[in-house]
């Protein structure tokens, strides 16, 4: 299970009130293990600081979210932004991040989107691949996209090919699967591991 996505600044902000948002935000029951805490930031260390807490908090893993639409993330540099300067993101950036999570010993994975303004993302996923996350959650539309065209099936399909290919990372689909039957359609025909059904999903 995933927590909803918090802020690094804000955990590791000076400020209590807003560390104790983030900590409220982070509160889970033992039935929900394994837990994995869902993060966004744009710095490094504030990366490491929030992963020792994770540590100490009894988490089961990292989920590093690059692929949040919100305005207000992205203007942080934060969630899709990352997608706009891979190179940037993945050697100065995210290398930072499974160091700081491995220092922590905790397995990270990545949840993005197959581009920004738009489709192009061969290289955008080999950087992350190149890092070797446990899992990678994509999200089969672009950050402008949203949530308002169909999700692009068959660029998933190509995605799943080079995770297969490049090594053995669980692969997750998120977006557009609004009923159950789809998602049973991408484990067969496409070969995901794990889809997400839409919370309407029948």
């Amino acid at each position: 299970m995933w927590t909803e996505f918090v802020s690094c600044e804000a955990l590791c902000s000076s400020s209590e009130a807003s560390r104790n948002r983030m900590l409220t935000a982070l509160q889970y029951a033992p039935e929900e293990r394994p837990i994995v805490a869902q993060l966004f930031g744009s710095k490094p260390h504030q990366f490491r600081e929030s992963a020792m807490l994770l540590r100490d908090l009894g988490f089961d893993g990292i989920d590093i979210n690059m692929g949040c639409p919100e305005k207000n993330v992205n203007k942080q540099g934060s969630g899709a932004a990352l997608i706009l300067d891979p190179p940037n993101a993945m050697v100065g950036f995210y290398d930072a991040i499974v160091r700081a999570c491995q220092e922590a010993g905790l397995p990270v994975s990545v949840k993005t989107r197959i581009g920004f303004h738009y489709i192009d993302y061969h290289d955008w996923i080999n950087c992350i691949l190149d890092t070797e996350p446990e899992a990678l959650t994509i999200h089969g539309r672009t950050r402008d996209e949203m949530s308002a065209v169909p999700a692009h099936w068959d660029v998933i399909g190509d995605i799943v090919h080079l995770v297969k290919n490049k090594r053995q990372s669980t692969c997750v689909v998120i977006g557009n699967v609004k009923k159950q039957t789809i998602g049973h359609e991408l484990v067969v025909v496409i070969t995901i591991d794990i889809y997400v059904a839409d919370r309407r999903a029948t």
